[in-house]
């Protein structure tokens, strides 16, 4: 769709605009926006451009030490750019405590640019007087993966695709179909993403309520994108590694005297953290189901609520959700988002990286459980099932029992139906992390 300008809207926009690169000025990580590319108008006209927009994010993304992957929500009615933000995942730490130059560790699990951009729409739609998002469209550098893709969905966003992504992305098929995913999410998602056409390749993909869904990019466009993301996924698997502590090797951080700290840090975010120890982490037990029940009684809004138990059965944090202001944060995303920003705040501060480093570990090695498993044909589950792989990271070491557990059925549809879905999704999901949601 191209964009209809008049003076009324430049104006306005240009407002929102400079309000917007405040906000990502502010941030947490942030650093300077990448420069968008725009016509002389100062607006963006056509997909080539938005794809030149996100192709730079992808670049600045890479060299803060994360995946080479970026969006911006583009108004569809003007063509201008909104907000922008690339993958934070990782971020390096301070030359204080990194253990080599430059040192990535893991910032936010779920940190993907699609992602952060619904959570920063719902928190600034109303002060800033944002379009409602069904006007909006994200682009993306790269298909977003499952996560994403929920997020959007839940938004209402409209999605814009440069790049395939045929291990986690959600066209991993490359046919636009989305026949693995649930209804009403298969058609939410096939009418509102779209894929732009390349010149003299691809033809255009996709719903027509996309910006710029009747031009196309280049090829030198496309294999931009797709080069700086594996180009950087390369180098960011190789450094998570060196994250990925065996718990054998570890401190028990809920009982080492010198973890006091890193107790203290976890219950400013939960208050019971570290108050409830399992027998086997891989065991939930009744206490912990009145914990996550308390949760959702004295959450407004709540329906569910996840908690996140480390390899020593510590009940390290919790969440419920969804947040009656984002209907996007989910109680795991949160609880997801609670261990992995506090564990890098701890590794991050020279008084208590040390500690860190030997008692905490990748979420890989540990089990969320839910309260009540995930509606299968939500677009929070599938943002919950992305949410999780994504944390994830790799191939779960201990399968049985799943690291991904529940008390309760699903309120609506099955268990069966559950595991159908996450056993459809990509690779990723569905073949390295291999998501197996198990009862308690």
């Amino acid at each position: 769709m191209s964009p209809r300008y008049s003076r009324r809207d430049v104006l306005r926009l240009a407002g929102l605009a400079a309000l917007a690169a405040g906000a990502a000025a502010c941030g947490p990580g942030a650093g300077p926006a990448p420069p968008p590319s725009r016509s002389p108008s100062g607006y963006l006209t056509d997909a080539q451009q938005a794809a030149e927009l996100v192709a730079a994010g992808a670049r600045a993304a890479a060299a803060a030490g994360s995946f080479g992957i970026a969006g911006a929500i583009i108004d569809n009615s003007t063509g201008s750019v909104v907000h922008q933000l690339p993958n934070r995942v990782f971020r390096r730490l301070r030359a204080t405590v990194a253990v080599s130059p430059g040192e990535i560790f893991t910032w936010d699990p779920t940190a993907h640019g699609e992602r952060q951009l619904v959570y920063w729409y719902f928190a600034n739609r109303h002060r800033l007087g944002l379009p409602a998002a069904r006007d909006l469209t994200v682009v993306t550098s790269l298909d977003p993966c499952v996560m994403c893709t929920g997020a959007l969905a839940t938004a209402g966003f409209n999605a814009a695709v440069v790049a395939m992504d045929t291990f986690s992305g959600i066209n991993f098929r490359g046919d636009g179909r989305f026949a693995d995913l649930p209804e009403p999410v298969r058609t939410r998602v096939r009418d509102s993403f779209g894929y732009y056409a390349i010149t003299g390749g691809r033809p255009y993909q996709g719903g027509d309520a996309v910006a710029f869904a009747d031009t196309a990019i280049t090829q030198a466009a496309y294999d931009d994108c797709e080069s700086v993301y594996q180009s950087s996924a390369k180098a960011v698997r190789s450094a998570r590694q060196a994250t990925n502590t065996p718990p054998d090797r570890l401190r028990d951080p809920g009982t080492w005297k010198t973890a006091a700290p890193i107790r203290a840090a976890f219950r400013r975010s939960y208050p019971e953290a570290f108050t409830h120890r399992l027998d086997d982490f891989r065991r939930p037990d009744r206490t912990l189901r009145r914990m996550l029940e308390r949760l959702v009684t004295d959450t407004a809004g709540a329906d569910n609520a996840v908690a996140f138990v480390d390899p020593f059965g510590n009940v390290v944090t919790a969440a419920a959700g969804p947040h009656p202001a984002n209907p996007a944060a989910t109680g795991f995303m949160t609880a997801a988002q609670a261990y992995g920003r506090t564990r890098f705040a701890l590794t991050d501060d020279k008084d208590t990286t040390g500690p860190a480093r030997r008692s905490l570990t990748s979420p890989m090695f540990g089990t969320f459980v839910w309260l009540t498993a995930p509606d299968p044909r939500r677009t929070t589950t599938i943002e919950d099932l992305g949410g999780f792989g994504s944390t994830m990271q790799a191939a779960i070491p201990q399968r049985r029992p799943s690291a991904f557990q529940f008390y309760d059925k699903p309120h609506r549809g099955s268990v069966a139906e559950l595991r159908q879905v996450a056993q459809a999704l990509p690779p990723l999901y569905s073949q390295l992390v291999r998501i197996d949601p198990q009862q308690v």
